[in-house]
């Protein structure tokens, strides 16, 4: 009955260390993969920024423009 037991005990050890390192293998994908998406986020964020920076440049000078001509309706 010892024998029994004590075998039944070793491979529930067994199984609980092939899925602890099932589970490490898969935090390492999931950490790999949280990491590749925060790069993309950080791209991503980074072309955002630009373009509303472009928009922005753009809307000032398209206000400018309209302000000249404004002034130049205004003068004649």
């Amino acid at each position: 009955m010892n024998n029994e037991l004590l075998h039944h005990l070793e491979q529930r050890i067994n199984e609980a260390v092939e899925e602890i390192g099932s589970l490490r293998k898969r935090i390492s994908e999931l950490e790999m993969q949280n990491y590749e998406l925060s790069e993309e986020k950080s791209d991503i964020q980074n072309t955002l920024n630009q373009t509303k920076e472009q928009q922005s440049n753009w809307e000032s000078s398209l206000s400018q423009m309209l302000n000249r001509l404004n002034q130049m309706d205004n003068k004649q």
